[in-house]
């Protein structure tokens, strides 16, 4: 059996690790922040890719692989957005705006990557003008959510 003050002292160890953890947890607002960045990235994969495979830079197998990773990756992210505990900075109508962007911007690169398997540079450039778009909806979610904290 231990003495009291030794249970004392692990029973305080252990408080303040429970507490340290909590209050090391990222806040919603940062969650959704890192997602936003992460999709940005993404969808800047598939521009760059896209972009070079309309003039004939990279080949077709390269542009249809990374298009087809950048729709894997984003669908992830998506799944994250959805696990984001909603909290006073972030509600679910800042979540709902951010997950329909995100299910349109997966839409488009998985359109870009049919595209290009079917070696149609038509149709991957015009996605390439949907995707802008949707990254402008994107980077505007960005500002509106800043504005509001």
């Amino acid at each position: 059996m231990l003495e009291p003050g030794k249970l004392e002292s692990i029973i305080n160890c252990l408080l303040i690790l429970t507490l340290l953890a909590s209050c090391s947890g990222k806040s919603s607002v940062e969650d959704m922040e890192k997602e936003t960045k992460n999709i940005s990235s993404w969808v800047a994969t598939a521009n760059m890719v896209g972009d070079a495979w309309i003039r004939h830079v990279v080949p077709n197998k390269y542009a249809e692989q990374t298009l087809k990773k950048s729709t894997e990756e984003l669908r992830k992210e998506k799944d994250k957005i959805d696990k984001i505990k909603l909290s006073k900075d972030v509600t679910e109508h800042d979540k709902s705006l951010l997950l329909a962007e995100v299910i349109q911007i997966t839409n488009k690169t998985e359109e870009m990557s049919r595209a290009v398997g079917e070696k149609n540079r038509l149709e991957v450039r015009q996605k390439l003008g949907e995707l802008a778009a949707e990254e402008r909806s994107l980077n505007k979610l960005k500002k509106s959510s800043k504005a509001n904290q």
